[in-house]
Order: structure tokens, then C-alpha cells, then sequence
């Protein structure tokens, strides 16, 4: 996981903004369309009708909201497509471009963390006719690519013609914080065009998925190294993700830095800064190394290697491994090269730094306290800029705490959200969302900290001690327990927890 900011926005077409029948941007154009011979005849015209969690009221989903997307189909009776056009999807419509009904989808498997997705359908005659699109290699910068897609709710398939820009390292706005390789062309990507193929010489090069606000000729793809690596994660059933590194490193561009490291001549690398628990690295690289290599391919002074024409920084080389597979790294330590191997490694704890979709946010409601673990979706109550907004405690956990203590790098942080106003807690002064210390002398560490605390308290009442200078609070504990049920039935609130 790279942090990065989030500039794109998905190519996401909701269906309330759309005109229905509105002509798709240019009609496809390869000999086979809908022939069941070319490209477009592949492609899929994909309907999304979701429902996301409501992060403010846990037990909540929001509103239905219908979206497009595209898709295309692979080998085995796979439709790829992108994982922000189906994420939170209660139903999902697949149509072939030359068939006026569509078929039922179901989600086969989901990489939140590099937007692509796969979806079933189980009617073995919807593909009668159809061949699965290959897959192709990166494309060079300078050459051309088709893009195919419905976009703007268009029902025909539509191919635009660009040209390669380049190939980065940059933020997938899907996750948060994930970056992964893009590529950049000036063909249109569109609302609707989520999904689509890229094509260059009659192969899958691609899967467009965002664009730049206020640029008309801008779009970026998913290069084909990052779909293919997600489509062998699933070979063994499951998807695992992609590797963290777990390296912060600096560059060595300064000729006086690397004579400081006794790093020969001939010799290029970066320097190690720290190294994150749970990553590849950690127990293997030490903070000081200069790293050389990873998995043989030399690493330049400013943290870059060459993939393909471009340079792209070294974090790349990691997402060429599947989790579970060695890593080789070369470095120099104590003034010589020492050779070293690393299972590849990914580090779950990231996961409360990502966008969350299909996954209903866990939560305990006690006598109309709501206590939730911290996450990137609970901070976004306090708006797009809750770094600036939010309690300064919750802002140290959520981005600095592993970096100042790293041994407290795995503790769920739970904070109390919200409180239910009812006569039992109607005058317990409430800021605003607060980390939790402890509960009746329990240090909460998890979730399930709060209900052991809650259930195993004897005095008269619970107290509940915050972090910071947000100072304790109490409840009355025979009092609170029987205004629980009330509470829940006030509120609406079938269930008082999902742990």
C-alpha cells in the first residue's frame, strides 16, 4: 500500500443522471461487431443496482442507486470488469451488445485494492457465439489503443482511438490509499466506460477505470500486468491482494550520501528508513541497507527501474509477486552485498485505511452508545478534510501511531461515535466522536473489549475512560441495562451489535 492523493474520479455512469436511449459517444467500429466474431461482440453492457452502508448508523443501508459500467469477456466464462462499478451490488444485470435482455450476474470474486472485479453469469447459453478476448502486454508510450465501452449509458458499444501518454505509479481512487501501475491516453473515457477493455493489436492491453475532472482528453487504464496478476490470485479460489512492501526509503541522488554509505561506483540503490511490522521486508531488510536489487533488477539512485520505456519507482516489483511467493533482495550492509529472501507479505492492518465497500461496518450499541473501530470510513463523517476536522487523537491513530509506536501497530482503536439521546444518558457530555481507554478498569483493544467490559462490570456504575483530554464519563449500570431494549426499539435497531 502507497498513499497518494486521489485526484480521479471512477468512469462511473448512475443511471438516475442518465437519458435513457442517449447514443453512445461513437459506434463501434471493429468488422465483427456484434457479429459474435469481433471485439465489441465481447463486450458487456453491465447494470448495477446497489446499496451502500451507512457508516453514521451502522445498522443502516443507504438508499438504492443504480449504475453502469462495461465489461468484457475472458477465458472460463469470465466477465471482467471494474470493482467500483459492482462494489455493494444487491443486483447485477449483464447484457451482450447484440441481445436485447439481459442475464443475472453474480460477483465471482472482488480486488477492492486494484478496482477489478469478475463476474458469473450462470447461463451457459448467454455466451453461445461469443469468444473471450485475449490478453496483450503493456503497451509503449507513443502507441495506440482502442477503448470500448457503453459510455453514457449509451446501448452500443463504443470504441475511441488515443494514443499512450505514460506509465506510472499513481493512486487508485477506488481503495484510498492502494497505488498500482496506469496508464495514461488521451482516448475518451467516459461515465459508463468503467469496465471496458483497452485493445491494442486485437488483445486486452487494459481496463479503463478513471479520469481527471476538468481534462476531456485524459483517461487512465488498468495495464494488463496488474489484471493478469489478479486473475492468477485466483487460480487457487481465493484472492489474497497484492504485497506490501513494507520499505520507507530515500533516494540517493547526493554523491557525499552514497560515499557516506560506501556504496561502490558501479553500484545504485536507495537507502532504507524504516522498515513496517508485518511487511516483506520486516526481519529480513534493516533500516540503514541500501537496497540494490529486488528480484535481480537494479534499482537506480532515485528508487525508479525500467519497465517496458518507462521508469517507474521500485515499488512496482512488488506487485509482479503474489502473496506467498519469495522475494530476493540484494543490499548493502557493513560495507558489503549481502543477498537475501522474503515471502511476500500483505499487511491486513491497512486495511482501515481504505475505502470499505461490500462489507457491513461493525459496531455495539450499549444503552444508546455506539462504539465502532476506527477506520477511514468513520473519519469521513468529519468531511474530506478530517485531518484538519477530527479529534486530534483519532487523527494521531489513524496516521501516525505506527510510525512513533510501531509495537502498538496492530491495536483496533474503538471510538465512541454517537449517542442515542435517551433519559438514561441524556446528560453525558458528548464532543463528537472519541477514542475509548478503557471501560470499568478494561483496557479496550478490540470491539469485543467493549462487550466484556460492559458485561463483566459489578459497582453501581460503568465508567467509561476516553483518551486525551476528553476526561470519563459514567452511566448507571441497573439503569442503563434496562433501557437497553427501549433504546434499540426507539432507534429502530434490530441488532445491538456486529462483531
Amino acid at each position: 500500500m502507497k498513499t497518494a492523493t486521489r485526484p480521479f474520479v471512477p468512469a462511473l455512469a448512475v443511471v438516475a443522471a442518465l437519458v435513457a436511449g442517449a447514443p453512445s459517444a461513437r459506434a463501434a467500429d471493429d468488422p465483427g461487431a456484434h457479429a459474435g466474431n469481433g471485439i465489441s461482440a465481447s463486450v458487456m453492457h453491465v447494470q448495477v443496482y446497489r446499496s451502500s452502508f451507512d457508516w453514521s448508523m451502522p445498522w443502516r443501508q443507504k438508499a438504492v442507486q443504480g449504475v453502469l459500467g462495461s465489461g468484457f469477456l475472458t477465458e472460463g466464462g469470465r466477465i471482467v470488469t471494474n470493482a467500483h462499478v459492482v462494489a455493494d451490488a444487491r443486483q447485477i444485470l449483464v447484457r451482450r451488445p447484440d441481445q436485447a435482455d439481459p442475464r443475472i450476474a453474480r460477483v465471482e470474486a472482488v480486488a477492492h485494492d486494484a478496482d477489478l472485479a469478475v463476474l458469473r453469469v450462470e447461463d451457459p447459453t448467454f455466451f453461445e457465439g461469443l469468444r473471450p478476448l485475449a490478453l496483450g502486454e503493456l503497451p509503449r508510450t507513443g502507441s495506440q489503443v482502442l477503448t470500448y465501452g457503453f459510455p453514457l449509458g449509451g446501448q452500443d458499444v463504443s470504441s475511441t482511438a488515443g494514443i499512450v501518454s505514460r506509465i506510472e505509479m499513481r493512486g487508485y481512487v477506488h481503495s484510498g490509499p492502494d497505488a498500482h501501475l496506469v496508464v495514461q491516453t488521451d482516448a475518451a473515457i467516459n461515465p459508463g466506460n468503467s469496465g471496458g477493455p483497452v485493445v491494442q493489436d486485437g488483445r486486452v492491453v487494459g481496463v479503463a477505470f478513471q479520469g481527471f475532472p476538468g481534462f476531456d482528453n485524459m483517461g487512465f487504464f488498468i495495464p494488463i500486468p496488474v489484471v493478469r496478476h489478479f486473475l492468477e490470485d485466483l487460480e487457487d479460489g481465493a484472492y489474497d491482494g497484492f504485497p506490501d512492501s513494507g520499505l520507507e526509503i530515500s533516494p540517493l541522488l547526493s554523491p557525499a550520501y552514497r560515499r557516506e554509505r560506501g556504496l561502490p561506483g558501479d553500484r545504485s540503490g536507495v537507502v532504507v528508513n524504516r522498515v513496517v511490522p508485518g511487511g516483506t521486508a520486516d526481519g529480513v531488510i534493516e533500516a540503514g541497507d541500501v537496497l540494490l536489487e529486488v528480484d535481480g533488477q537494479r534499482i537506480a539512485n532515485d528508487g525508479t527501474v525500467g519497465v517496458g520505456d518507462a521508469r517507474i519507482t521500485f515499488q512496482t516489483l512488488f506487485d509482479a509477486r503474489q502473496v506467498g511467493a519469495p522475494v530476493r533482495f540484494s543490499v548493502w550492509r557493513s560495507g558489503r552485498e549481502v543477498q537475501l529472501t522474503a515471502t511476500a507479505r500483505r499487511v491486513a492492518r491497512y486495511d482501515r485505511m481504505r475505502n470499505r465497500y461490500d462489507v457491513a461496518p461493525r459496531y455495539v450499541v450499549h444503552a444508546g452508545l455506539v462504539f465502532m473501530p476506527l477506520e477511514a470510513e468513520l473519519l469521513k463523517m468529519f468531511g474530506r478534510n478530517w485531518a484538519q476536522n477530527a479529534n486530534r487523537d483519532l487523527v494521531w491513530h489513524q496516521l501516525f501511531r505506527e510510525a512513533e509506536q510501531p509495537e502498538e501497530a496492530d491495536r483496533e482503536v474503538i471510538v465512541l461515535v454517537r449517542v442515542l439521546r435517551h433519559a438514561v444518558n441524556s446528560r453525558m457530555s458528548f464532543a463528537g466522536p472519541v477514542a475509548v481507554e478503557a471501560i470499568n478498569g478494561l483496557p479496550i483493544r478490540s470491539l469485543e473489549d467493549v462487550v466484556t467490559a460492559f458485561d463483566s462490570g459489578d459497582g453501581r456504575f460503568d465508567e467509561i475512560v476516553f483518551e486525551g483530554y476528553a476526561g470519563i464519563e459514567a452511566l448507571d449500570r441497573e439503569k442503563a441495562r434496562a433501557a437497553h431494549e427501549e433504546i434499540l426499539r426507539q432507534y429502530a435497531i434490530t441488532h445491538d451489535r456486529k462483531l
